[in-house]
């Protein structure tokens, strides 16, 4: 599986894609620090994308996860479908809880640091 981390934290994109490819549970990890690169990034993309899973942080001075969403909704369906898009954060803002919930293209809220079982899980449940 593919992942594409979305964080503009230098730190956090290294240390979650270590954990992702040591874990096994990626087989090819794509950073990126800007969410503009990376929604470019999947604009350019054919329906013979990988299926990927997107980690996107929330809080980011460029495009916040929430307008990374919208920009996301924007994409092709076809591409979509073979994307799963988590959001990923150390916010305790119950609003922001609510927004992720009630967002169309977010699966869920993940909480810093990640937690690869429980993110194993998770993706075993989508299956």
């Amino acid at each position: 599986m593919e992942f594409i981390i979305i964080d503009d934290s230098v730190f956090d994109l290294f240390t979650q894609e270590k954990l992702l490819l040591r874990s096994g549970l990626a087989s090819h990890v794509l950073a990126f620090a800007s969410p503009v690169e990376a929604i470019e990034y999947l604009n350019r993309q054919t329906v013979q994308i990988p299926l990927t899973v997107i980690l996107l942080d929330l809080q980011m001075p460029e495009m916040n996860g929430f307008e990374f969403a919208m920009q996301y909704g924007l994409i092709d369906e076809d591409i979509r479908e073979r994307i799963q898009l988590f959001m990923i954060s150390s916010t305790v803002d119950a609003n922001d809880l609510v927004l992720a919930e009630n967002d169309p293209f977010i699966i869920r809220l993940l909480p810093k640091p990640l937690d690869i079982p429980f993110l194993k899980k998770l993706l075993a449940e989508q299956d």
